[in-house]
């Protein structure tokens, strides 16, 4: 009797593990598939609520905003790391893999690197005849943070107050060079686009307005390169043993809706392609690839399924590999909405198109917004919190099922899918667009289960 209890006891434990989790998290779900992955800040990992989300449900991260080249290396020879080092501690701890986001970006870029610097490491400013500092007006654009702001020309980022900007043991970082990141704890309030901001409070927008500001005398593209190939360096080898790919540069074609315009005019007029053209695109790859020969190697862009951006970010990537650019990945943001943005005809075809080039597609920051007052288009919304209504949260479920279809059928391609922020409470866009699967009190939404549970439709 005995031993047939013990039968039946292991045939119980048996059937039991092959049925496996009762409650499967994301990332169980998409095993046989790709990553699940999450954009997150310090917050989100040093929360315990936060923390167990991310550990059950996710098996890739993603720095939202503290590993931008200007968070990061606000000044020469002037780091902050410490946030960036609890994200990637947390990895380290966990066993979690990480991407990392991003070493180029105009718009959260380290905008020192185009200017000269004296001896002393002084920025250098032109003078008139009688050596007087010469000033130039210039207009500052309001904007949200580091997304919609534009700081003078040749100012340096300022960090949040009783923030300690961390410096490298020996001044400038060096090849091979690895300063110890010791975990510290993020700081409180809005940070970026992924702080908590307390509830009920509005994002406040800056008015344009006009400063003075020294005229700078600006940098050789010689000296831009030395700059950026330090700065690619040190951070890839630092991070190497913990980060599997990088989005290299990000966003840096334009936004004109003209598939069939030159290549000159498909990129973003910004400061590193007024001086070098897409040559520093290029480099920026190939210094990559030097400091962590393993890791993928992504050009990442957002409205990437349109058919113009598709072309423009097609002939980029073919020409700058044809010159030896090592670009092994496509990143797509995947910013869409509940309407037509993407078709998911267009969302294919997009799909389609860079694995001629690539083997490896990424979603990189996927979020579905609603916010149906603006037709589709991109708007923030925040202030009081709303209600989603259930039809509104049917049409997102629905492009949530629809998307993710198509992204099935090219696992062999796609090897992440990164949600950008944890929660609705999270979200760069606003709680009120409700774009992500968990809502702002860190609980499952209808639109989860239409994300997990698409086996049981079969």
């Amino acid at each position: 009797m005995k031993k047939l209890s013990t039968i039946a006891l292991i045939a119980s434990i048996v059937l039991m593990s092959a049925c496996g989790p009762k409650d499967p998290g994301l990332k169980d779900a998409y095993k046989n598939y790709f990553l699940m992955g999450v954009a997150v800040t310090p917050r989100n990992v040093t929360d315990s609520l936060q923390s167990s989300i991310i550990l059950k449900e996710f098996n890739s991260i993603t720095a939202e905003n503290c590993m931008k080249p200007g968070e990061l290396h606000p000044a020469p020879g002037v780091w902050n790391l410490e946030q960036a080092d609890i994200i990637a501690n947390f990895c380290r701890e966990h066993g979690i893999k990480m991407r990392g986001h991003c070493l180029v970006w105009h718009s959260q870029f380290a905008n020192w690197m185009f200017n000269k610097y004296d001896e002393n490491g002084n920025q250098v400013v032109e003078r008139d005849e009688k050596g007087d500092t010469i000033w130039v007006e210039q207009q500052v654009r309001g904007g949200f943070g580091g997304f919609g702001g534009q700081r003078p020309q040749g100012q340096q980022a300022q960090r949040p107050q009783g923030q300690q900007a961390q410096r490298p043991q020996g001044q400038q970082a060096q090849q091979g060079q690895r300063p110890q990141g010791q975990p510290g704890q993020a700081p409180q309030g809005f940070q970026g686009f992924g702080g908590q901001r307390p509830q009920g409070q509005q994002a406040q927008a800056q008015a344009p307005q006009t400063v003075k500001v020294p005229k700078y005398v600006r940098a050789t593209k010689e000296e831009f390169y030395d700059s950026l190939r330090a700065h690619i360096n040190f951070v890839v080898t630092r991070y190497k043993d913990v980060i599997y790919c990088w989005d290299v540069v990000n966003e840096a074609m334009s936004d004109a809706n003209n598939p069939d315009a030159p290549y000159e005019q498909t990129f973003r007029q910004t400061q590193a392609y007024q001086l070098c053209g897409d040559e520093f695109i290029k480099n920026a790859f190939i210094w990559a690839h030097e400091a962590d020969p393993e890791a993928g190697l992504f050009y990442n862009d957002y409205s990437a399924w349109t058919p113009a951006k598709r072309t423009y970010i097609y002939n980029m990537v073919k020409k700058l590999q044809a010159e030896g650019a090592p670009i092994t990945g496509i990143g797509m943001q995947g910013h869409y909405n509940i309407f037509d943005n993407p078709t998911i005809e267009d969302f294919e075809k997009a799909i389609q198109m860079y694995l001629e080039l690539v083997d490896d597609v990424q979603i990189t920051e996927f979020d579905v917004r609603i916010n149906h007052e603006a037709g589709g288009g991109l708007s923030f919304s925040r202030g009081e919190d709303q209600v989603l209504s259930d039809t509104i949260a049917k049409m997102q479920q629905d492009k949530y099922d629809q998307l993710f279809q198509v992204m099935r059928k090219y696992k062999k391609n796609i090897s992440c899918v990164t949600f950008w922020n944890l929660s609705d409470r999270d979200s760069w866009l606003g709680a009120n667009n409700f774009p992500l699967l968990f809502d702002r009190d860190y609980q499952r939404k209808p639109v989860y289960y239409t994300v997990r549970d698409f086996k049981k439709k079969k």
